[in-house]
């Protein structure tokens, strides 16, 4: 058991009055802060919460140990300080899938750092982190290869008949285009270009049907203009206010890796990485690396 962790999982709780909302504010899963502080109990062999349905609060073993919980804790941050030269300012390059929502997340998660964020195309992200205009950028890479991964499907409007078939189907009158499939930069990778560009062409698609590397508001304007449709996540589609299809024997996937150092332990950087998972409808894979 790694006592300190647990611990800092004691004091969250403790404060929020809650398993949830203590998990929450570390940035943890809720199971995992409840298996850290039952694992102090047992070490211990008291009880130092009273557990009920809605709240938690301190027994009087609980009481004695919240303030040398905390002492402990401040003078760990000490010492780490001595040792750390992490930079105040972070700044973090990511997409435009990253929205203000997980953005705010993030910040919170870090709150000894002053998060700035750079919302760039996927070929300007790794430019910045080079010439040191970030400290890091969420590249995209294929889909088990980095540290995170999220699912894609087809996105149109509510009710669109989005299926690979019934974009070949003639919906415009003679001499207009047909609807197309739109991948943005963010998706100009093997992993899923080539597929889409294989089921597309399976279902009888021309081959100008699907367009690589469209920019952010072309794709979306395209969708509510010409009735197109873009890949894209679940979560994308929500804030779109559209609609969202997982395409049959085609799992699409969008990995994304997180590069750079920006002087983030392990833990704050695994819990980076989940906080941008959790925001962009996916999941960490192992965390940060």
């Amino acid at each position: 058991m790694d006592v300190p962790e647990a611990l800092a999982t004691f004091v969250a709780v403790a404060r929020e009055r809650s398993f949830t909302r203590g998990a929450a504010r570390l940035g943890q899963p809720q199971p995992v802060a409840s298996r850290r502080v039952a694992a102090l109990e047992r070490r211990w062999g008291v009880a130092l919460l009273q557990r009920s349905s809605r709240s938690v609060s301190l027994t009087p073993e609980g009481e004695r140990l919240l303030p040398l919980a905390e002492e402990v804790l401040a003078a760990l941050d000490r010492i780490e300080a001595l040792f750390t030269a992490a930079p105040e300012r972070l700044v973090l390059a990511v997409p435009a899938a990253v929205d203000a929502r997980t953005r705010a997340t993030v910040r919170r998660g870090l709150p000894r750092r002053r998060v700035e964020f750079v919302v760039v195309d996927a070929d300007q992200r790794e430019r910045h982190l080079a010439h040191g205009g970030a400290h890091l950028a969420l590249t995209p890479v294929a889909g088990d290869a980095g540290d995170l991964v999220v699912p894609l499907g087809l996105v149109g409007h509510p009710g669109a008949r989005l299926r690979w078939s019934s974009l070949r189907r003639p919906l415009r009158p003679r001499g207009e285009r047909p609807r197309r499939i739109h991948l943005r930069a963010e998706d100009d990778v093997p992993a899923v270009r080539e597929p889409v560009r294989a089921a597309a062409a399976e279902a009888g698609l021309r081959a100008d049907q699907v367009v690589v590397g469209t920019g952010e508001a072309e794709a979306w304007t395209s969708v509510h203009e010409w009735d197109d449709v873009v890949v894209a996540t679940r979560a994308e589609a929500e804030r779109e206010a559209l609609e969202f299809f997982e395409p049959d024997r085609v799992g699409l996937r969008r990995g994304y890796r997180l590069l750079g150092d920006g002087g983030l332990g392990r833990d704050d950087r695994t819990a980076l990485v989940r906080r941008l998972a959790r925001g962009l409808g996916g999941e960490p894979l192992g965390g940060g690396r």
